[in-house]
């Protein structure tokens, strides 16, 4: 029945729409950017109903960026932190650090988000610095136009158009910590542009970590990026995309048993079809079909004792984990059900007959093997009725699943709808209202609404004060809810009482009543555009109230996942770009942020009242140019070290015949070289470098 009324809603949102859905003009004054993320239409920065942070491909080479992850140490509010494992844990005003999984992240307007574990693994990402143009980040709760899992910001990465990137391009970048070498070829062919690019990157991590002295967490990965744009007619056109990634990534912990290193061999496959009809000037269709596939394969061999594997352990493990608790202390175990009492006879009788083998460790093969898929359908129409009115409506749906024998027992999938609407209203030539809302149904937890309101009030044509009031979620993923994770060991050795197989005696079932995490946020926004000397200015204060929150993370011995959770985080966020003279500029973020009443420990623990960055650049004579700037967090989470470096970029520009060449040298200095964060306790994990100065020597061409 549920599903009967959400077609329904379809049927008359696209009828609703489908006499009148146009391509909106570009909205550009007053010398204001554009940007099309925050409600998927194209919106001057003073008419949107957030504060956006744009990143450049020019920033990217003046500033010395040679990462998504880095790239977003310069927007206000974010907190980046690197793993040890080795990942990034990115989050826009922190919270969890064990799973920051409340932003959502596109690419060309696709999410990369792994929908089975809740996750974005920002060094596995199908794009490479080099092909992007910008990175929009929307610094608000975005539900309303992306649906849960934007619940605290979204970060859109928009990459060159095909046609754009010329004939040839390569580059070599050498680092202390990193390299990476990128080779791209564009064609053209009538009415079609394409471009391929390859990549080999390799990350050789921390020095040293917590769990390891050798500091095993490098990452080799080799990407393969094809798209294609092809113009059918003047009104209709096709893109096509398909990625693959793969490598493998070293990680140095998985069990304390295990007797070798748990690495990881990833392959990622992306493919993605965009069709767009311009139906009139003002009205345009797009259609996308997109698919993902994430396969990880990780063993290891571990060695723990055979009374861990016994099955009666397992059976009591099951029934009661304190009864099996007290008995490998060696305690009576109390209190439980008669069940359990027998189930406790029958573990003590297996243990008593192993004798001082029961003690005795037995190795064998682990696993923690998962593939996880989404393919998306989605239909998107556009209509300008008059520049007072504008309006993007869609519907869409998800076919989602996870495979793996350890965290799921078996495969498991889920079928989600959608429902999207954003209008932009202007009433008068003062005043502009954007009003949205994202209704999803999913068969993994209850349907879901979010609403957002803002009005923009231009005080003059350079200044606007915006006020908005929006409401978001997190979807529960399929782990958390239908999870049923426990280990095989094969290939045992010895054999346990005759077997090569066994199981180790923890395992967990997932809750399957959670339901979604909401945020409720109001703030206030201000920007201020001054094109005659360069000066851009974006402030906001806003509360953001987290309720709902599923704070523990899905484990095998610990607390289980429930919705008990809360945080509230306020506070106010400044970034300033200002063009000094012809040749100079600068650029100052700032964050507060005041974390209150979180009802458990991991909501702190990704967490800097103050936060920002600073930096100037200078261009001179015959292409060179020279950046310095600097990054810095507070630090003042759960176990959480305070973050500070410094940038220096010397590099050049310059063009020969048919071809631009560009040259840069970077050097990083750190504040300290351990980066410390919280694993769920105070002590925390940690990562080193040897030295506190990095550097990397970077040369590319490109075929104009």
């Amino acid at each position: 029945m549920r599903n009967r009324h959400f077609w329904i809603v379809v049927a008359s949102v696209v009828a609703g729409h489908a006499w009148s859905q146009p391509v909106e003009p570009d909205p550009a004054v007053d010398g204001m950017p554009v940007v099309i993320t925050p409600t998927r239409l194209r919106q001057s920065l003073a008419d949107v109903p957030a504060s956006v942070t744009v990143i450049t491909q020019e920033m990217f080479r003046r500033w010395g960026i040679t990462s998504i992850a880095e790239a977003l140490r310069f927007v206000p509010g974010m907190a980046v932190t690197r793993g040890t494992d080795p990942a990034y844990r990115i989050g826009y005003h922190g919270t969890n650090v064990l799973s920051p999984r409340r932003m959502n992240v596109l690419i060309d307007g696709i999410s990369v988000y792994r929908p089975a574990f809740s996750e974005v693994i920002w060094s596995q990402l199908p794009v490479v610095i080099d092909d992007i143009d910008r990175i929009e980040v929307t610094r608000a709760p975005s539900s309303a136009s992306y649906g849960p899992n934007s619940m605290l910001a979204v970060v859109n990465i928009i990459t060159r158009h095909p046609a754009d990137v010329g004939k040839a391009y390569g580059a070599l970048r050498l680092g202390t910590q990193e390299s990476e070498a990128v080779a791209r070829t564009g064609l053209d062919l009538g009415r079609t542009s394409l471009s391929l690019t390859a990549a080999r990157s390799r990350d050789n991590g921390y020095d040293e970590l917590a769990r390891d002295p050798a500091g095993h967490d490098g990452l080799t990965l080799d990407r393969l990026n094809l798209r294609s744009s092809t113009r059918i007619s003047d009104a209709a056109s096709l893109d096509l995309q398909g990625a693959v990634v793969s490598g493998e990534s070293e990680v140095e912990f998985a069990d304390d048993f295990q007797q070798s290193y748990p690495d990881r061999q990833v392959r990622d496959l992306y493919l993605g079809a965009l069709g767009r009809w311009q139906l009139s000037p003002r009205h345009e269709l797009q259609v996308q079909l997109t698919h993902a596939r994430q396969r990880n394969r990780q063993s290891w061999r571990s060695c723990p004792p055979a009374v861990a594997l016994l099955p009666e352990m397992y059976a009591m493990w099951r029934a009661n984990p304190a009864y099996a608790n007290a008995i490998l202390a060696g305690q009576q175990p109390v209190g439980g059900s008669p069940q359990d009492d027998l189930l406790a006879l029958a573990a003590l009788q297996a243990i008593a007959a192993l004798g001082p083998a029961a003690v005795q460790p037995v190795c064998g093969t682990l696993n923690q093997d998962a593939v996880q898929s989404r393919t998306d359908l989605e239909i998107q129409d556009t209509f300008v009725a008059s520049d007072a009115l504008r309006v993007v409506a869609g519907a869409g749906m998800r076919w989602q699943g996870g495979d793996s024998q350890t965290f799921l027992g078996g495969s498991v999938t889920s079928r989600l709808h959608w429902l999207f609407a954003n209008v932009d209203l202007r009433p008068r030539n003062w005043l502009t209202l954007n009003i949205g809302g994202y209704y999803e149904d999913s068969d993994l937890s209850p349907s879901t609404f979010s609403p957002r309101v803002a009005a923009n009030f231009r005080l003059s044509p350079r200044q606007t004060v915006r006020f908005a009031v929006s409401h978001g979620t997190r979807s529960p993923d399929i782990q958390e809810q239908r999870t049923n994770w426990s280990y095989t060991l094969t290939d045992l050795d010895p054999p346990l009482g005759g077997a090569t197989t066994a199981r180790f005696y923890q395992s967990r079932v997932g809750p399957g009543s959670l339901t979604s995490e909401q945020v409720r946020s109001r703030e206030v926004g201000y920007l201020l555009n001054v094109p005659e000397v360069g000066l851009m200015l974006d402030a906001r204060v806003f509360r953001e109230r987290l309720y709902d929150l599923i704070s523990e993370r899905t484990n095998l011995a610990g607390l289980p996942p429930t919705n008990d959770n809360r945080v509230t985080l306020q506070g106010a966020e400044v970034q300033l770009s200002w063009q000094l003279s012809e040749r100079s500029t600068a650029f100052v973020n700032y964050a507060y942020l005041d974390s209150r009443g979180a009802s458990h420990p991991l909501e702190r623990s990704q967490y800097s009242r103050h936060s920002g960055s600073v930096g100037v650049r200078r261009e001179f004579a015959a292409g060179w140019f020279a950046s310095a700037a600097y990054v810095g967090a507070s630090g003042n989470g759960l176990a959480e070290s305070a973050y500070g470096r410094e940038d220096l970029t010397l590099g050049r520009e310059w063009a020969t015949d048919g071809w631009r060449w560009s040259f840069a040298a970077g050097l990083r200095r750190l504040d300290r070289p351990v980066t410390t964060y919280s694993n769920g306790d105070p002590n925390g994990l940690f990562g080193r470098y040897d030295s506190r100065l990095q550097g990397y020597l970077q040369m590319s061409a490109r075929m104009r």
